[in-house]
């Protein structure tokens, strides 16, 4: 596991704690306040039972962590910000107090009256928001404390030009240094294995390019290598990005530095897109099921062979995985290897070709989307093979795996399906603008034409 996977495990862990610290605190204070008989006399069981604490207390503290989750708290926990700290909290506090309250009404709990839901709203709203967030600045403290002993909390290693001097090296190791990061080692551009084996070997977890680096040849087929490596890729910005307004940056004390691997999405935008992701493709596997159903007797019927067809694709981070898809082609399809599908392709079945042109065949790609390993908006995944000959004509292609692939993408949407690979590179610039432009009402935009398309049977 990750440095940062440890991390995020960290402050999952004291959320849970400080959270469930703070509802049993609130519980017992509710005790004393509210007029009850059963607390009156001190016998606290059946208060409990009566209000519902006990469940309260065991589910609650669940509940907020995905509230917590929700606000993005857990995407980036490497480089924590006290103030950022302080204002997450208070939103995920927030949207408890809102549920909460919600929940006291709708159980039409005793407490829930003019004279005391207010008080109780904003007893518990304070109480959580001091336990959670004693506990998220205890950690993130420890770990500036740590960065203060050692000076860095991370290992990285640096890349450079032919032309960089010792004094430009030294810099870079300053700006590394104030964002956490001790760079371990010093390579060239021409090195790039050895910068592998040290990532893959745990020897480092990040690393830095300097910009006469990024401005060398064969830095496009040097970053293919370091994204399929799941690390940040950390970049000094130049005057030029800085005054086109490409570097979007909110950190007052340390010099800008641009991670490369990382969107430039807010936290909670990535969150919700996920979630948005586990929720509708949970809802669309359901509707579709007697869909499926049906499709696959069809299918039984025609042809010989499974249902269902899978097919190793490139997905995020360049991590391959298995796609699922009802098979509308003949078993044999690509006994001669490779082939994309063309207009009226003989190897098409009857059914499949009904398929394809409302894209039922994808259904399955919703299972996908619940595992993680899609997104219901994203670029388009694709086998290795193809990626190989992508990479020769647009090596940049390789950005796109920056975000999960998904079901429908704005390239899809304005090109559509490709049937060479030229018809992929054209593609990809819609793919490229999405990145640079992603969204939730993109990506709402980007649904709302993929189903007139589908509605109108415009798939092949």
């Amino acid at each position: 596991m990750t440095r940062e996977g440890r991390l995020r495990i960290g402050y999952v862990l004291v959320d849970y704690l400080c959270t469930l610290v703070g509802v049993v605190m609130f519980s017992v204070l509710r005790l004393h306040i509210q007029h009850d008989a059963s607390a009156a006399s001190g016998d606290i069981w059946p208060f409990m039972i009566l209000h519902h604490v006990v469940a309260f207390v065991l589910i609650f503290p669940l509940f907020m962590l995905l509230i917590y989750s929700l606000t993005g708290f857990y995407v980036y926990v490497t480089d924590k910000s006290r103030i950022k700290e302080l204002a997450k909290t208070f939103e995920g506090v927030i949207l408890g107090a809102i549920f909460f309250s919600l929940a006291l009404f709708f159980m039409k709990d005793a407490s829930y009256v003019y004279r005391f839901n207010y008080g109780l709203i904003l007893l518990f709203s304070g109480i959580l928001f001091v336990s959670v967030f004693i506990g998220r600045i205890c950690l993130t403290t420890c770990l500036l404390k740590r960065r203060g002993k050692d000076g860095a909390y991370r290992c990285g290693v640096l890349v450079i030009g032919n032309t960089n001097t010792p004094e430009e090296i030294s810099g870079y190791s300053s700006i590394a240094l104030r964002h956490g990061i001790y760079i371990r080692r010093v390579v060239s551009l021409g090195e790039m294995n050895d910068v592998v084996r040290m990532v893959s070997q745990g020897e480092v977890d990040c690393v830095m390019m300097s910009n006469t680096a990024m401005n060398s040849q064969g830095i496009l087929s040097s970053l293919n290598r370091l994204y399929s490596l799941d690390v940040s890729i950390f970049v000094s910005p130049d005057d030029r990005a800085l005054i086109m307004g490409l570097v979007r940056y909110d950190n007052v004390i340390a010099e800008p530095l641009v991670d490369l691997a990382c969107l430039e999405l807010p936290d909670k935008v990535v969150a919700l897109k996920r979630f948005m992701d586990i929720i509708a493709s949970f809802i669309g596997l359901v509707i579709c099921l007697p869909v499926m159903a049906v499709l696959s007797c069809a299918i039984k019927i025609q042809s010989s062979g499974p249902v269902i067809y899978s097919q190793e694709r490139i997905g995020f981070r360049k991590r391959p995985f298995m796609l699922f898809k009802l098979r509308s082609m003949r078993m044999d399809a690509e006994s001669a290897g490779p082939s994309l599908t063309v207009t009226n392709d003989e190897r098409v079945t009857p059914v499949g070709r009904f398929m394809r042109k409302y894209r039922l065949d994808e259904i399955p790609n919703l299972w996908n989307v619940m595992k993680g390993e899609m997104s219901i908006v994203g670029p388009r995944p694709e086998r290795q093979y193809y990626i190989d000959q992508i990479i020769k004509q647009a090596p940049h292609y390789t950005l796109i795996h920056q975000v999960r692939p998904g079901l429908t993408s704005w390239g899809m949407v304005k090109y559509g399906y490709a049937c060479d690979v030229s018809g992929m590179v054209e593609r990809l610039k819609y793919d490229i603008l999405y990145l640079r432009n992603m969204s939730l009402s993109l990506d709402l935009r980007i649904i709302y034409h993929t189903l007139f398309t589908v509605i109108r049977g415009e798939g092949k």
